[in-house]
């Protein structure tokens, strides 16, 4: 989980290889001036991208920056042609990071076509999909792709491991909208709270809580991100 806040980067992907290949080869922290001579990429280019690399955690430093261990293994996996190794690593890195994680689990409610993804992105941030925003958005989806965190299916992107099927234009919903079962899950989480429970003191007492959640039907992206985080807060820390 990188500590630092999230950063759009302002090149391509390509071009990103070229600086994170330079940073695993440089021997020691590398300045603005010596990844301007390596790469040819300009220094206002390359100060923005750093950022990015630190804010997912593939470099670390101050004025000079050096790629971290993942980074390092990352440029060189890249350098030798080695996508398969450069996409797990990169999986990691990107999957650790909080911002990112949010976007997935956005994703995940509503799969969205690529620039509606970039402009989720951006408006995430508070930033105007334009210039190199919309440029460094599309990076970071070319990056989740490459390292298998998302996929396209029938034109829209979605979490890896989540199915496409039906009319995915609206939010998710209850897969559930039978009253009378909803009123029979209720009584069944009822009987499973109370199910192992027993004041014998002279025994262990094992509780088990069933907890189920109903996703709101909105539009509002805002709703879905207080939920989760919410959800995060209070039932998985």
């Amino acid at each position: 989980m990188a500590d630092t806040e999230f950063k759009i980067p302002y090149s391509s992907f390509s071009e990103l290889k070229k600086l994170l290949i330079a940073f695993a080869k440089s021997k020691s922290p590398s300045s603005l001036d010596d990844l301007n001579k390596l790469t040819s990429i300009p220094k206002t280019s390359i100060s923005t991208n750093n950022g990015y690399l630190e804010s997912i955690g593939i470099i670390s430093g101050g004025k000079k920056k050096e790629a971290t261990d993942d980074g390092k293994k990352l440029g060189l996996a890249l350098a030798n042609g080695i996508e398969d190794e450069a996409s797990k690593i990169l999986n990691k890195l990107l999957s650790e990071n909080d911002f990112l994680e949010s976007m997935i689990t956005a994703l995940g409610i509503k799969p969205r076509s690529n620039e509606d993804f970039q402009s989720h992105i951006a408006y995430s941030l508070g930033k105007e999909l334009k210039g190199s925003n919309k440029t460094g958005t599309g990076t970071v989806i070319e990056m989740m792709l490459f390292a298998n965190i998302i996929e396209e299916k029938e034109g829209l992107l979605i979490p890896k491991e989540v199915k496409v099927s039906g009319d995915t234009s609206e939010p998710l919903k209850s897969k559930n909208p039978d009253p009378q079962s909803d009123q029979n899950d209720a009584q069944e989480t009822t009987q499973n709270i109370t199910k192992k429970f027993t004041d014998d003191l002279g025994k262990n007492v094992t509780l088990n809580i069933n907890v189920q959640l109903t996703i709101p039907d909105t539009d509002d992206e805002k709703v879905y991100e207080n939920f989760f985080k919410a959800m995060k807060k209070h039932l998985l820390s």
